[in-house]
């Protein structure tokens, strides 16, 4: 039993552990309390981004999806703090090199490249330079590649691909239902298809859709593919020599609007235009004055994969990964306000910002949606 002399000496030990405690205890938050405000300080900075752009910066033979797909990133960038750089290889693989060896010593902290015909992992394989954070977008490197690029040092934290496959099968069908307004009729359609660049996975990865469409429709008659190269230009010449050989032609499926475009013109000259279905890819400017179908949707993609980056740096996410994302569809009128906004660069009337904290979709509906014209 305590004495009276010894109760007082015993809470003032207890008091002291007390004391002890909380000091403890304060002092094993500090380290926490100050990671939370470095990490809520590195949020709210800017987040430099450079894209290599592999397009022109203005309308041009090829088409103008990828000078759309800057334009949408720059506007989801403004309303997200992103820093964003752009540099255009003007479809110039020569350049594409220069260009990424160049944004590998910058400071940017996020690199977004396309690897188209695998040019940029030949240029990131052969680097004496690595980077922790690289991002594709619409072209990525194989499983094989992506490996030996980690084996180097590069970080590849996110792929964001477009489903081409979906796109082909797509516009095959839209093709046959322009046709026929149904997809089996007892007599036979005769298609004719300009690929794209079969060097680029989006090409085989269109045509492979192509094909299986017309594989399972038994009243599709797919009696030619030649290589358009992307380009209006060379899809002209070709159906100026195309177009006489094969008389009997309902449809024509083209790998992008560009080649579509190129094809409609050669039809006009031969006076052969209004009996032929004619479909392309991009939802390129005038398509829906000037082709019968045209199938769209992954301009937006870029815009997005800036989105999941965001959200990667506030931590909503843990990672972005690979992405293959079926985004495409047929234009129609509904898309009206998506379609002028994405080409008279109006997407300033939507605050991007909104999809962050997923209030809201990022797709082609829901920004439809937020445009009044």
């Amino acid at each position: 039993m305590q004495t009276a002399q010894e109760q007082p000496r015993v809470k003032g030990v207890n008091i002291l552990k007390i004391y002890i405690c909380l000091y403890l205890l304060v002092f094993s938050m500090f380290p926490l309390v100050l990671g939370v405000t470095s990490i809520n300080a590195h949020a709210s900075q800017p987040l430099k981004v450079t894209f290599i752009n592999p397009g022109f910066n203005s309308d041009n033979p090829t088409g103008n999806f990828w000078f759309n797909v800057s334009n949408i990133m720059n506007a989801v960038a403004e309303d997200t703090n992103i820093e964003l750089t752009t540099l255009f290889a003007e479809r110039n693989h020569i350049l594409m090199k220069e260009l990424t060896k160049q944004a590998l010593n910058s400071d940017a902290e996020y690199l977004i490249l396309v690897d188209e015909k695998r040019v940029v992992t030949e240029v990131l394989l052969l680097s004496e330079k690595s980077h922790p954070n690289i991002l594709f977008l619409l072209n990525s490197p194989d499983k094989l590649a992506q490996k030996r690029l980690a084996a180097k040092g590069f970080g590849v934290k996110a792929s964001i691909l477009p489903d081409n496959y979906q796109a082909g099968s797509m516009l095959a069908r839209e093709l046959a239902l322009k046709g026929n307004q149904k997809e089996v009729q007892d007599n036979t359609q005769s298609m004719l298809a300009f690929l794209g660049d079969i060097a680029t996975n989006a090409a085989t990865e269109r045509e492979q859709g192509l094909l299986s469409y017309t594989n399972r429709v038994s009243n599709i008659n797919l009696i030619d593919k030649v290589d358009a190269q992307w380009s209006k230009q060379r899809a002209l010449e070709l159906s100026r020599g195309l177009l006489r050989r094969y008389r009997d032609l309902d449809l024509i499926w083209c790998a992008n609007d560009a080649i579509a475009f190129g094809v409609s013109q050669a039809a006009v000259e031969l006076g052969i235009r209004d009996r032929l279905q004619i479909g392309g890819i991009n939802w390129d400017d005038e398509h829906d004055s000037k082709l019968d179908v045209s199938i769209g949707g992954h301009v937006l993609l870029g815009g997005y994969l800036l989105i999941e980056l965001k959200k990667l740096q506030l931590g909503l996410v843990k990672y972005i990964g690979t992405q293959k994302i079926a985004i495409f569809r047929p234009y129609k009128k509904e898309f009206a306000p998506i379609y002028k906004a994405i080409h008279e660069d109006k997407l300033r009337q939507v605050d991007f910002s909104q999809f962050i904290n997923d209030k809201k979709d990022y797709n082609i509906m829901t920004i439809n949606s937020e445009l009044n014209f």
